[in-house]
C-alpha cells in the first residue's frame, strides 16, 4: 500500500451528493431549515439531528477562540446520526444560493469519504433522503 491508495486524486468535478433545484419558495434559509427540524422532530425521532453553528457572526477574538476550539470554513449545517451508525451531513439553502467553494470542498470530501451527505431548499426533500439513507421513520400508521 503507498499513499495513492490512502490519498486517492482529486479531481475538479463535484462527486455524486444530492442537491435540490433551485425554486421559487419565498422562505429562507432558517425558515426551511426549521421547517425540515420540527418535521423530523415528529416523523423520525430516533434520528439525533444537530446544527453546526459554523456561520455566526463573532467579535475576531470570538473568531479566533473558535478557530482554536476547531471551527473549519465550509462544514455543513446539520448533522443527523440513527441507532447501527447510520448518519448524514445537511446543509440548507434559500432558492437561489449555492454552496461555496469551502462547502463544496466539505461535500466533496464526506461523499469520498462515504458518508450521506446533500444541499437541500425544501425540507421534504431532505426527509426522503434521511429515509433513503436509512434512517429509521414512524410509519404512516403512526407505529
Amino acid at each position: 500500500m503507498d499513499a495513492t491508495d490512502l490519498f486517492p486524486p482529486e479531481s475538479d468535478a463535484d462527486e455524486a451528493w444530492h442537491i435540490d433545484p433551485r425554486d421559487n419558495d419565498p422562505r429562507d434559509e432558517l425558515k426551511r431549515q426549521s421547517a425540515f427540524l420540527r418535521d423530523a422532530k415528529i416523523i423520525c425521532p430516533g434520528v439525533d439531528i444537530f446544527a453546526v453553528p459554523n456561520a455566526a457572526k463573532r467579535s475576531q477574538w470570538a473568531a479566533n477562540k473558535a478557530k482554536r476550539e476547531g471551527m473549519t470554513a465550509g462544514v455543513l449545517d446539520l448533522v443527523a446520526t440513527w441507532k447501527g451508525g447510520g448518519s448524514a451531513f445537511l446543509e440548507f439553502k434559500n432558492a437561489k444560493d449555492m454552496p461555496d467553494a469551502n462547502q463544496r470542498d466539505r461535500l466533496n470530501l464526506l461523499t469520498r469519504q462515504g458518508h450521506n451527505c446533500g444541499v437541500f431548499r425544501q425540507e421534504k426533500s431532505a426527509l426522503e433522503f434521511l429515509r433513503r439513507c436509512g434512517a429509521p421513520f414512524i410509519d404512516r400508521r403512526g407505529l
